[in-house]
């Protein structure tokens, strides 16, 4: 892989990537959370908090040894957080 492929793939990744896992985290802690919240500020918390994986998502992929690891660990991520989305959706019985 050239060099510029892989630049742009990890930016590319980097973006898809960490927007995809802010909005599942977002997602998640929206449906988690209000058991201890009210339900707007649940949703607020969630939406703040959905930052953080966000930028930890491009220090991931531009601290990676190569392009691809960090497209594997970024699915996974991903993958994993829609997962707990699906499933925290069937527990509550609420959408998204």
């Amino acid at each position: 892989m050239t060099r510029k492929t892989e630049i742009a793939l990890r930016v590319v990744t980097a973006v898809g990537g960490g927007y995809a896992l802010a909005a599942g985290t977002a997602a998640a802690l929206s449906l988690a959370l209000p058991a201890v919240q009210d339900r707007a500020e649940a949703v607020l918390t969630a939406t703040m908090a959905a930052l953080l994986p966000c930028v930890l998502t491009v220090v991931l992929v531009f601290a990676a040894a190569s392009a691809r690891r960090a497209l594997a660990w970024t699915a996974g991520l991903t993958a994993a957080i829609w997962a707990a989305v699906s499933l925290l959706k069937s527990m509550t019985g609420t959408g998204v």
